[in-house]
């Protein structure tokens, strides 16, 4: 069986009046490729183009970036609400729909969690700082391959075993945005300290996100987070094998 192709979401950069385009993280292609994927970065192309990416790619990664437009989930912005892509939010919107109802895998990191949510439902807390009482840190100021906080993880979920079974771990984190109502379907895998949800997953669904960024820890050597790309990469496998009779 040939390596799964993993579609990772970009954003848009414009670094000059002469330089822009389409832009994802190289951590998540390093650590799509350490866990024996094929990675392929998808333009922002809502439209037919979502459905020609769910007939080519085996699962998707959603990548991080700016913040999601609050009319997605019945909103107006805050103060404390930062820029958004409204042509990003309906393009990574209908490919959760599209991923789910093909059964392809999803893995939302970061904003890609937050993505998921939304498209399922659910609604997001637009800026922690401003909304919540005691906020921990949620910007880091250390690089991003290094942790920076807490996340407890529950029991009951993949997650908790995907991970080695451990209570509490230690990730990085750079958002200002989160999980505020929980999606159709989604259970909750990880909290902050302060109440955070860190992560969410739907099993039978192949569906995982988690707000950190375990491509830059895997970048940076963590056997940990490698793993989830690991555990990630065998669901597209299984699934295309499914898919194709084998």
């Amino acid at each position: 069986m040939s390596k799964p192709i993993i579609g990772i979401t970009s954003g848009f950069v414009k670094l000059t009046n002469f330089s822009e385009g389409d832009y994802a993280h190289k951590d998540y292609i390093t650590s799509l490729t350490m866990a024996g994927a094929v990675p392929l970065i998808l333009p922002i192309a809502p439209g037919s183009c979502t459905e020609r990416y769910a007939e080519l790619c085996d699962g998707f990664l959603l990548s991080g970036g700016c913040d999601v437009n609050p009319q997605f989930f019945n909103e107006d912005p805050t103060p404390g609400c930062g820029v958004f892509d409204t042509e990003r939010d309906q393009a990574e919107l209908q490919l959760v729909h599209e991923s789910l109802k093909r059964g392809k895998p999803l893995f939302g990191i970061c904003r890609g969690l937050q993505v998921i949510n939304v498209a399922l439902g659910g609604t997001l807390i637009q800026d922690i700082d401003s909304q919540l009482d005691h906020p921990i840190q949620h910007e880091q100021k250390v690089p991003r391959r290094e942790g920076s906080h807490r996340v407890r993880l529950e029991k009951s979920t993949r997650l908790y075993q995907v991970l080695g079974e451990q209570e509490t771990i230690i990730v990085n984190s750079l958002h200002h945005q989160s999980i505020d109502k929980i999606g159709a379907g989604l259970k909750v895998a990880a909290f902050s300290s302060d109440g955070i949800i860190e992560a969410i997953d739907m099993t039978e669904k192949g569906l995982m996100g988690v707000q950190w960024h375990p491509e830059s820890m895997t970048a940076g050597g963590s056997d940990a987070m490698l793993g989830l790309f690991k555990h990630f990469v065998a669901a597209c496998i299984e699934m295309k094998q499914a898919n194709s009779g084998v």
